[in-house]
């Protein structure tokens, strides 16, 4: 190997391991937020059917 290799494939995983650091966390509350959007819609189609009678 190229003198320098080792240091820029370490420098490339820690780049990769702080990007995943921050991106995984903002994916999780989107999936949660879209999943209780996904409830109040449900919510919202029963009310209305309820109501329409």
């Amino acid at each position: 190997m190229a003198p320098g290799t080792s240091d820029l494939i370490l420098l490339i995983l820690v780049f990769l391991g702080l990007q995943a650091w921050w991106i995984i966390p903002i994916i999780k509350k989107n999936n949660m937020i879209n999943e209780r959007g996904k409830e109040l819609r449900d919510e919202i189609k029963h009310l209305e059917k309820i109501y329409k009678k």
